[in-house]
C-alpha cells in the first residue's frame, strides 16, 4: 500500500493549476484534495482539508502569497510557485520547503518534491556501533521521538501507521512496507500486510498467530515462514 499525500494547489491563473497538476500526476504517492483560483475560498477549504502540501502562488488579488502564509494558523509543508524570483528571500524566511520559478520544467519540480518525501523519513538517532535506539516520527503537525524499546508492535491503517506503546499508540502517515524498511530488523519483524511485531515483546507464538501480553495477533500465510525462522 503506498501512502498518499495530499495536495491543494492555489494560483490565481487555471492554466498554472494545470501544469501542477499533470506534474503531480507522475508521481504515484500524491493526490490533489483541492484547488483555487481564489485566495479566500482556499484559506477556508484549507482549514477543513488541512492537506500535507501546498503550492501557492505569489502575485494574487486580495492577498499575496507571502501574506497568505502569514494568515495560516496551521500551515503544511509549502512550495511556492511563481513568475517572480525577487520574493525568494521573503519565501524562506518563511521557511517554505521550496521556490520554483514559471514556467516549471519537470525536472525541477521532481527536485521539490524529492525535498518533500526527504522530510516523511522517520529520523533516527544512533549509538556509537552505528545501530540506533530511537526514530522521531511526524504525528499531529509535531515530530515526536519514540524510543524503539517502547514499542510493542506497529499496525497498517490505511495509509497511515499505527505505532503501539505501552501507554499509548501514536499514528503517523506512512505506509507499513516502507516504515518496516526503517527499523532494525533484528529487533522487528513482518507477520502480516498489517502487522509489525517487536521481537522481544513476544510472549508466545504459533504458526498461526503471535502473542504480546494480552494482545492476540494474527500471522499471515506469506509471512509464516520468515517469521518462524526469525524468532528461533
Amino acid at each position: 500500500m503506498i501512502t498518499k499525500f495530499q495536495c491543494y494547489i492555489l494560483d490565481d491563473e487555471p492554466l498554472a493549476i494545470k501544469v501542477i497538476e499533470q506534474h503531480l500526476s507522475k508521481f504515484e504517492q500524491f493526490e490533489i484534495c483541492g484547488s483555487s483560483t481564489e485566495p479566500l475560498e482556499a484559506h477556508q477549504q484549507l482549514k477543513t482539508l488541512q492537506p500535507d502540501l501546498l503550492f501557492l502562488d505569489i502575485e494574487m488579488p486580495d492577498i499575496n502569497g507571502l501574506e497568505f502564509i502569514d494568515s495560516m494558523q496551521s500551515q503544511p509543508k509549502i512550495i511556492i510557485t511563481t513568475a517572480y524570483r525577487e520574493y525568494a528571500v521573503e519565501g524562506f524566511e518563511l521557511n517554505v520547503l521550496d521556490y520554483l520559478v514559471k514556467p516549471i520544467p519537470f525536472p525541477r519540480f521532481v527536485k521539490a518534491i524529492d525535498k518533500f518525501l526527504e522530510l516523511q523519513k522517520p529520523e533516527t538517532t544512533q549509538t556509537h556501533n552505528n545501530t540506533f535506539t530511537s526514530i522521531t516520527i511526524k504525528a499531529d503537525r509535531k515530530n515526536v521521538r519514540i524510543e524503539l524499546s517502547d514499542i510493542l508492535y506497529i499496525e497498517g491503517v490505511k495509509d497511515y501507521v499505527k505505532i503501539v506503546l505501552r501507554d499509548q499508540s501514536i499514528l503517523t502517515k506512512y505506509s507499513i512496507g516502507n516504515f518496516h524498511k526503517t527499523l532494525p530488523p533484528d529487533q522487528f519483524i513482518r507477520i502480516h500486510k498489517s502487522f509489525v511485531v517487536a521481537k522481544n515483546k513476544v510472549t508466545a507464538f504459533t504458526s498461526h498467530d503471535v502473542e504480546i501480553g494480552q494482545i492476540e495477533l494474527p500471522i499471515g500465510r506469506q509471512f509464516k515462514e520468515a517469521f518462524l525462522s526469525g524468532m528461533k
